[in-house]
């Protein structure tokens, strides 16, 4: 009897609004395949002796819907690269001109961009249906060569890149995430060159499934950097290392046109009465936050050389290098040793022993206090002065100095950094159980809660706490005591609040069967099981939560879910309740729940997901069973 009783009460909580997040990386049903696609990149020299190369592209799709589907090819350049050649293939047999529709790349309408783009597009009306396509990329200026991917937007059949080095040309060929000999690689030489053909097939498509890595830390692929070329019997250097790159950085900094004279008096005005260096360049830091607004602005060289810090001071907005050339020259005339740094996010896997373009992403600026490196991202809004964003956490730097450089690495914190602290303590009111409780907020999370604060109308402020803590569970009332403000960032964030869960205890006469659970985290996190790339959390996580019941005087425990204990390098999940006695207070007795959760590594590779599975379905388990109380 009791066995059919708990697993009545167990589909009774099943059906309560328990997604703490949402299930949104669900696989996407592709709608078309690509049969085979080919790159052939190859190199030339012009009469000037000056080298330029060349991408040719071409592909055969096809329909795998029954329904009609919309095949569209996006081709981007800009002022580097020229696009010609583009051809069609009606049924991927009969070619045809393709007329290009030329339009401006732009993002949310306020990514303003040289890069353009041609697209040209078909329906497919029934399954089966193909398309064929070919065009030329060229690039005049091998700095900004492309890195060359297997995969696509679509799933694929074959895929193939082959690459033709000629004899006068020291290319660098780096191979990123090859694994036991995938991609295969052919070496064949041929007269005054050698060519390398590397095959991939059945590829899943960037699209099939959400929430995945950043293609260059998963996904195999190519950078072709070139190191020298020999002209009449010279050798001209190009990138041949990190010296290289620093150079041609280094010369663009150089060509900024900075004017800080206008920055005087706004310096003084930020610093007077500051007696300590750390409050001289927090004041100076926070204030390029707070007024500058980010725009990721690229222009022509512009996407690599920081814009002026008089224009930036004059337009309130500007990229990262623009933001992080302000905040230098506001440091300088502060009298700190503030530097410009470049580096490559989290999204990116490389290092400066690969000396090319596509190592760096993004710059702030370094400001060195006796021995120490303080690293400034001004993008960062509502970040305090040590507390680096996960996106730049660990992340190998270059620092510019003189002439040389330095190459650096910004720490990277310790799990409790970065925390969601919860504590609530609830007790009994007939049919509703009801308490206060306190959702605290640090490191990386309280500067992400600073953010979504200050980007809410004050109207919906409460309204976001409340949603955020219930996970917008209607059957959980929250009413907050005070709302935070973001009038500084360097304090924690602190919530407290009165909850009232309704709906969480059946009263079966001598037995009551209860929930205190609040947000069911990772309840619904199982990857599917066809799921062929990577899972990427959006973040590092550490929840640390304890919530007590404390049980009327004359009732005992009669059940407790058993506790989760699951621990590793890449995550953990512990989950318990346990029972105290009040010495003073005789026959009181409270139930103490534990809950200690982190995310230690946002990447779970398709390998791990079986026994992710198995972690999950056991915290699911947790979630559904129930306390039983003894009257």
């Amino acid at each position: 009897m009791e066995t059919n009783i708990k697993l009545l009460i167990c589909l009774f909580f099943l059906f309560l609004p328990i997604l703490t997040f949402s299930n949104s990386f669900l696989k996407e049903e592709p709608k078309i395949k690509i049969i085979e696609i080919k790159k052939e990149l190859s190199f030339f020299l012009n009469k000037k002796g000056e080298i330029y190369a060349e991408i040719e592209i071409s592909q055969l799709a096809e329909s795998i819907s029954a329904l009609p589907v919309k095949f569209r090819r996006y081709v981007y350049f800009d002022n580097d690269t020229q696009i010609k050649n583009i051809k069609g293939k009606a049924d991927g047999k009969k070619s045809y001109k393709v007329k290009p529709i030329i339009s401006d790349q732009e993002s949310d309408g306020i990514f303003h961009s040289d890069l353009k783009m041609c697209y040209f597009d078909k329906t497919l009306k029934r399954k089966g249906d193909r398309i064929g396509f070919s065009y030329k990329k060229v690039f005049t200026d091998i700095k900004y060569l492309n890195t060359l991917y297997f995969n696509d937007v679509y799933p694929i059949e074959r895929s193939t890149i082959i690459v033709n080095v000629p004899e006068w040309l020291n290319l660098d060929l780096r191979e990123i995430n090859f694994k036991e000999g995938i991609p295969k690689k052919n070496r064949t030489p041929e007269k005054k060159q050698h060519v390398f053909n590397f095959q991939m097939t059945n590829l899943s498509s960037l699209s099939e499934f959400k929430n995945t890595p950043s293609r260059s830390k998963i996904d195999p692929h190519m950078i072709p950097i070139v190191a020298s070329i020999n002209v009449k019997g010279k050798e001209i250097s190009m990138f041949k290392d990190v010296n290289d790159l620093y150079g041609w950085y280094a010369q663009l900094v150089d060509n900024i046109g900075n004017d800080n004279n206008g920055l005087t008096s706004l310096v003084n005005e930020l610093t007077e009465g500051k007696s300590t260096d750390l409050e001289k360049i927090k004041s100076i830091f926070y204030w390029v936050q707070d007024n500058i607004r980010y725009i990721a602005f690229e222009n022509g060289i512009m996407g690599f050389q920081p814009e002026n810090c008089q224009t930036v001071l004059g337009n309130k907005y500007g990229d990262c290098k623009g933001m992080a050339n302000l905040t230098k020259e506001m440091l300088l005339i502060a009298g700190y040793d503030a530097r410009l740094t470049w580096l490559g996010t989290r999204d990116l896997p490389y290092t400066y022993e690969i000396p090319s373009l596509v190592v760096d992403n993004h710059m702030i600026c370094t400001v060195i206090v006796g021995e120490e490196k303080i690293f400034l991202d001004p993008t960062e809004k509502y970040s305090d002065l040590y507390n680096y964003a996960l996106r730049i956490q660990g992340k190998e730097v270059l620092i510019e100095n003189g002439d040389k450089f330095i190459v650096g690495k910004i720490p990277e914190f310790p799990m409790n950094h970065s925390q969601e602290l919860i504590k609530i303590n609830l007790v009994i009111e007939g049919d509703q159980i009801k308490g206060k409780g306190q959702t605290k907020f640090t490191g990386n999370k309280k500067s992400e809660m600073y953010y979504y604060l200050a980007n809410t109308p004050i109207s919906k402020k409460e309204l976001f706490f409340q949603n955020y803590i219930t996970n917008e569970d209607k059957n959980i009332k929250i009413e907050i005591e005070e709302i935070p403000t973001n009038e500084s960032r360097e304090r924690d964030i602190e919530i407290d609040y009165s909850v009232e869960l309704n709906n969480r205890i059946i009263d079966l006469g001598k037995e009551l069967y209860i929930s205190v659970e609040l947000d069911f985290a990772f309840n619904n996190y199982d990857m599917e099981e066809d799921r062929t790339r990577a899972f990427e959390f959006n973040r590092k996580t550490a929840t640390e939560g304890e919530t007590t019941l404390d049980l009327p005087v004359g009732m005992s425990v009669k059940y407790l879910p058993s506790p989760v204990e699951i621990d590793n390098q890449d995550y953990k999940f512990q989950l318990s309740y346990i029972l105290k006695e009040n010495p003073k207070v005789p026959k009181k007795t409270t139930i103490h729940y534990l809950k200690s959760i982190e995310i230690k590594n946002e990447i779970l590779l398709p390998e791990q997901f079986e026994n992710w599975n198995k972690a999950i379905a056991k915290v699911k388990e947790f979630y559904g069973d129930q306390i039983i109380l003894q009257k």
